[in-house]
Protein backbone atom coordinates (compact mmCIF):
# COMPACT_ATOMS: atom_id res chain seq x y z
CA UNK A 1 0.00 0.00 0.00
CA UNK A 2 1.66 3.40 -0.88
CA UNK A 3 -0.40 6.81 1.07
CA UNK A 4 -0.32 8.23 -2.65
CA UNK A 5 -2.82 5.90 -3.61
CA UNK A 6 -5.17 6.88 -0.83
CA UNK A 7 -7.77 9.13 -2.33
CA UNK A 8 -7.81 13.30 -1.39
CA UNK A 9 -11.10 14.75 0.15
CA UNK A 10 -13.95 15.29 -1.25
CA UNK A 11 -13.79 18.23 -3.77
CA UNK A 12 -15.87 20.92 -3.63
CA UNK A 13 -14.31 23.57 -5.85
CA UNK A 14 -13.33 23.58 -9.51
CA UNK A 15 -10.22 23.50 -9.04
CA UNK A 16 -10.07 20.33 -7.08
CA UNK A 17 -11.85 18.97 -9.30
CA UNK A 18 -9.58 19.12 -12.05
CA UNK A 19 -6.84 18.22 -9.76
CA UNK A 20 -8.71 15.11 -9.03
CA UNK A 21 -9.83 14.19 -12.75
CA UNK A 22 -5.57 14.96 -13.68
CA UNK A 23 -4.91 12.99 -10.97
CA UNK A 24 -6.84 9.69 -12.27
CA UNK A 25 -5.89 10.16 -15.78
CA UNK A 26 -9.58 11.56 -17.02
CA UNK A 27 -10.50 14.36 -18.91
CA UNK A 28 -12.91 17.31 -16.54
CA UNK A 29 -15.88 16.07 -18.84
CA UNK A 30 -16.06 12.14 -17.95
CA UNK A 31 -14.25 12.83 -14.25
CA UNK A 32 -17.64 12.74 -11.51
CA UNK A 33 -17.32 12.30 -8.11
CA UNK A 34 -19.22 9.88 -5.87
CA UNK A 35 -22.36 11.66 -4.14
CA UNK A 36 -20.71 13.59 -1.12
CA UNK A 37 -23.00 11.72 1.42
CA UNK A 38 -20.83 11.35 4.12
CA UNK A 39 -19.72 7.91 3.17
CA UNK A 40 -17.84 9.00 -0.17
CA UNK A 41 -14.61 7.67 -0.70
CA UNK A 42 -12.88 11.16 -0.92
CA UNK A 43 -12.02 12.60 -4.58
CA UNK A 44 -12.42 8.79 -6.15
CA UNK A 45 -14.35 9.09 -9.68
CA UNK A 46 -17.72 7.04 -9.55
CA UNK A 47 -17.22 5.18 -12.96
CA UNK A 48 -19.54 2.99 -14.24
CA UNK A 49 -18.89 -0.83 -13.12
CA UNK A 50 -18.00 -3.62 -15.67
CA UNK A 51 -17.39 -6.79 -15.60
CA UNK A 52 -13.37 -8.13 -17.09
CA UNK A 53 -14.71 -10.99 -19.09
CA UNK A 54 -16.65 -8.31 -21.32
CA UNK A 55 -13.42 -6.75 -21.84
CA UNK A 56 -11.52 -7.55 -25.52
CA UNK A 57 -9.44 -11.02 -24.55
CA UNK A 58 -7.12 -10.33 -27.53
CA UNK A 59 -6.28 -7.10 -26.36
CA UNK A 60 -2.83 -6.71 -25.14
CA UNK A 61 -3.07 -5.40 -21.38
CA UNK A 62 -0.17 -4.17 -19.55
CA UNK A 63 -1.73 -6.73 -16.66
CA UNK A 64 -3.41 -9.45 -18.44
CA UNK A 65 -4.59 -11.79 -15.65
CA UNK A 66 -7.05 -9.00 -14.51
CA UNK A 67 -7.02 -7.01 -18.03
CA UNK A 68 -5.93 -3.47 -16.94
CA UNK A 69 -3.78 -1.29 -18.75
CA UNK A 70 -1.36 1.18 -16.10
CA UNK A 71 -2.90 4.27 -14.55
CA UNK A 72 -6.10 3.13 -15.56
CA UNK A 73 -9.19 4.13 -13.27
CA UNK A 74 -10.95 0.65 -11.82
CA UNK A 75 -14.95 0.78 -9.82
CA UNK A 76 -14.31 1.64 -6.58
CA UNK A 77 -15.61 -1.90 -5.52
CA UNK A 78 -13.42 -3.41 -8.43
CA UNK A 79 -13.15 -6.90 -6.67
CA UNK A 80 -16.63 -7.37 -6.65
CA UNK A 81 -16.53 -7.07 -10.97
CA UNK A 82 -13.18 -9.29 -11.00
CA UNK A 83 -13.89 -11.77 -14.03
CA UNK A 84 -14.98 -14.27 -11.68
CA UNK A 85 -17.45 -11.72 -9.59
CA UNK A 86 -20.64 -10.57 -10.20
CA UNK A 87 -21.65 -9.05 -13.71
CA UNK A 88 -24.03 -5.78 -13.65
CA UNK A 89 -24.64 -5.74 -17.48
CA UNK A 90 -25.93 -9.71 -16.54
CA UNK A 91 -29.11 -8.85 -18.13
CA UNK A 92 -27.87 -7.17 -21.38
CA UNK A 93 -25.72 -9.65 -22.39
CA UNK A 94 -26.65 -13.45 -20.91
CA UNK A 95 -30.22 -13.20 -23.06
CA UNK A 96 -29.16 -11.38 -25.36
CA UNK A 97 -31.60 -8.11 -25.24
CA UNK A 98 -34.10 -11.02 -24.96
CA UNK A 99 -37.51 -10.05 -23.04
CA UNK A 100 -37.53 -11.61 -19.56
CA UNK A 101 -41.62 -13.10 -20.24
CA UNK A 102 -39.88 -14.82 -22.73
CA UNK A 103 -37.56 -16.18 -20.68
CA UNK A 104 -40.02 -17.12 -18.08
CA UNK A 105 -42.29 -18.85 -20.88
CA UNK A 106 -39.72 -21.03 -21.42
CA UNK A 107 -38.85 -21.69 -18.23
CA UNK A 108 -42.54 -22.83 -17.24
CA UNK A 109 -43.65 -24.23 -20.73
CA UNK A 110 -40.36 -26.84 -21.10
CA UNK A 111 -41.40 -28.92 -17.94
CA UNK A 112 -45.46 -28.69 -18.74
CA UNK A 113 -44.61 -29.94 -21.97
CA UNK A 114 -42.21 -33.11 -20.54
CA UNK A 115 -45.46 -33.89 -18.18
CA UNK A 116 -47.58 -33.69 -20.66
CA UNK A 117 -46.08 -36.34 -22.13
CA UNK A 118 -45.56 -38.05 -19.53
CA UNK A 119 -49.10 -37.88 -18.34
CA UNK A 120 -50.63 -39.13 -22.00
CA UNK A 121 -48.10 -41.65 -22.00
CA UNK A 122 -49.40 -43.14 -18.57
CA UNK A 123 -52.37 -43.30 -19.98
CA UNK A 124 -52.22 -44.41 -23.68
CA UNK A 125 -49.89 -47.35 -22.91
CA UNK A 126 -48.30 -48.90 -25.80
CA UNK A 127 -46.72 -52.65 -25.30
CA UNK A 128 -44.77 -54.83 -27.47
CA UNK A 129 -47.14 -57.68 -28.77
CA UNK A 130 -46.03 -61.08 -26.94
CA UNK A 131 -46.75 -64.89 -28.24
CA UNK A 132 -47.26 -67.81 -26.06
CA UNK A 133 -43.75 -68.99 -24.35
CA UNK A 134 -42.24 -71.62 -26.54
CA UNK A 135 -41.18 -74.75 -25.69
CA UNK A 136 -39.17 -77.09 -27.11
CA UNK A 137 -40.84 -80.31 -28.58
CA UNK A 138 -44.15 -78.55 -27.06
CA UNK A 139 -46.63 -81.44 -26.26
CA UNK A 140 -43.77 -84.28 -26.01
CA UNK A 141 -42.22 -83.42 -22.67
CA UNK A 142 -43.78 -82.85 -19.48
CA UNK A 143 -42.56 -79.68 -18.07
CA UNK A 144 -42.44 -78.92 -14.40
CA UNK A 145 -43.16 -75.86 -12.42
CA UNK A 146 -42.17 -77.05 -8.78
CA UNK A 147 -45.40 -76.22 -7.09
CA UNK A 148 -46.13 -77.60 -3.51
CA UNK A 149 -48.70 -80.41 -3.69
CA UNK A 150 -51.72 -80.31 -2.09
Amino acid sequence: WNIEWKPAPYPCTEAQREAAAKRYGLLLSDYKPFENDGLAPGDYPDLQPFNEAHRDPWEHYDYYPIKRNYNEPVPFYWEFYSESGTDPNLQETAHYGEPMWKLLLKFILAPVVIFSFILVGERYKVFQPEKAKQYPFCGTDEHYTFEPQD
